[in-house]
């Protein structure tokens, strides 16, 4: 064979090679890798879904995935926690009993999941005890918590809702200030050598932007910025499933499940998933540093290609779908689908309901504004209804947001109404937290959607 003949022959042997190593069919090919693993201490995951109902599959998928990436990824079971309501699996919905899937005709994810906290059991104040390894404020579940010392690894996956300087739980939600007050907690008393927390929701990087500090040894990734949704993926699936999963969620999970991760550092996977979530802006806060360490570090350090799946539709190109429009667009869907009068008449029942609170809760919000703000100008009025600022009085905006869910509108109730979180933020911004206080209950008082919807479906429909 000719020199040139046997040179082309090696280059081709070797690419086949690469791309049958490579799961993603090399996205990553020609990378630089320059770390040297190194492990000290021990790795612990926590797992939260925070949202409950079917319309919310994607969370509990994401979390069933993220958890066997990592036990095939190596970390011990009794070193994960998971939070999960667990009420998708075995839904009376859902037309695969006892499964999950977080792609169309993927793995069933239910499969030998382990979940430590579920139903009530899923809190903000467990989540928050669990880190801080206080297992005697614990209510429900197995009780079992971080048990860190300043050698170990954690890494926090936290998928759900969320709004501006708050995510939510199936009851309850938890505000910016309530975790970076965990956060500094346990940097304080030394739970960790590094934390690496990856956060999708709605507005997520506003659960760190100008406040996680970047001396704490923590590095936080968020699924979009401050002011933007999340995206729900593989939204249009021929399984009959609401969004199997979310997009940022979706990539890192693929990129982990593919990966030699003693090799490949988090700054490489932030990378790869900001360019592969194009419909959001993936960030990243704290102490950088941390992002040159390797992946293994806080995902595992076995390396597993057993697990990876059939990527011929990756998540990007697949149907997505804005987080808080996925309910709506999941049944608008069935609607044109629908050949049975009966089935169409309840969709579109349905779909005209979430229509019409919507519009009770924008009214809403404006009537409070315009009460609370009576007296000044239309324009501050304005900017109060329309802007998106980081949080920056957190201790305002912590007792705001509670009072609002209380008096006002339940988030979690009406997940909708998270979108206008970001006027109470305002709120803030404009005014001291003694008159919010003094002012919501009162106006607020009056206030009751699930009223004013059946008014209006009413005269529709009759």
């Amino acid at each position: 064979m000719r020199p040139l003949a046997l040179l082309i022959c090696i280059i081709v042997l070797f690419l086949v090679t690469e791309a049958r190593y490579n799961p993603r069919k090399g996205l990553a090919a020609g990378r630089q890798r320059k770390h040297k693993y190194q492990d000290e201490g021990e790795a612990f995951v926590v797992l939260v879904a925070g949202s409950n109902g079917w319309y919310n599959y994607r969370h509990q998928a994401d979390v069933a995935h993220a958890y066997h990436t990592l036990r095939n990824h190596g970390i011990p079971e009794e070193n994960i926690i998971t939070m999960m309501y667990d009420d998708v699996a075995n839904n009376p919905l859902n037309p695969y009993k006892g499964k999950l899937f977080n792609r169309p005709h993927g793995k069933d994810l239910y499969k030998g999941l382990k979940i430590d906290y579920k139903g009530a059991s899923v809190t903000p104040e467990n989540f928050l005890n669990v880190l801080k390894g206080n297992a005697s404020g614990i209510d429900g579940g197995n009780g079992r918590v971080l048990e860190t010392n300043d050698n170990d690894r954690v890494f926090v996956y936290f998928t759900d809702h969320g709004a501006v300087g708050m995510i939510s739980f199936p009851d309850g939600i938890l505000t910016v200030k309530q975790l970076n007050d965990v956060l500094v907690w346990m940097h304080k008393n030394k739970k960790y050598s590094q934390l690496t927390f990856y956060l999708e929701a709605c507005e997520s990087g506003s659960m760190f932007e100008e406040v996680l500090r970047s001396d704490m040894d923590i590095y936080a990734i968020s699924a979009a910025n401050s002011h933007e949704s999340s995206w729900g993926t593989f939204c249009e699936n021929d399984m009959n499933l609401p969004c199997l999963g979310d997009l940022f969620s979706v990539n890192w999970m693929t990129d982990s499940d593919g990966e030699d991760l003693k090799t490949e550092t988090l700054e490489f996977q932030y990378e790869l998933v900001k360019k592969e979530t194009n419909l959001s802006h993936v960030m990243q806060f704290g102490d950088k540093d941390i992002a040159k360490e390797a992946v293994a570090l806080f995902q595992g350090d076995k390396e597993d290609r057993e697990y990876v799946e059939d990527f011929g539709l990756s998540a990007s190109k697949s149907v997505n779908w804005p987080a808080r429009d996925i309910e709506l667009n999941h049944l608008i869907s069935q609607h044109r689908k629908s050949n049975d009068l009966l089935s169409s008449n309840k969709l579109e029942y349905k779909i005209n309901r979430i229509k019409e609170t919507r519009r009770a809760i924008k009214r809403n919000v404006h009537m409070i504004v315009q009460k609370f703000f009576d007296g000044e100008s239309e324009d501050l009025i304005s900017r109060v209804l329309t802007q998106t600022r980081p949080v920056l009085d957190l201790r305002c905006h912590h007792i705001a947001v509670h009072l609002f869910k209380k008096y006002c509108i339940n988030f979690n109730e009406y997940e909708y109404a998270m979108k206008y979180v970001k006027v109470i933020n305002n709120m803030c911004i404009y005014r001291r937290i003694e008159e919010i206080v003094l002012a919501l209950p009162d106006i607020c008082m009056d206030i009751d959607i699930e009223q004013e919807v059946a008014i209006r479906l009413e005269k529709e429909f009759l």
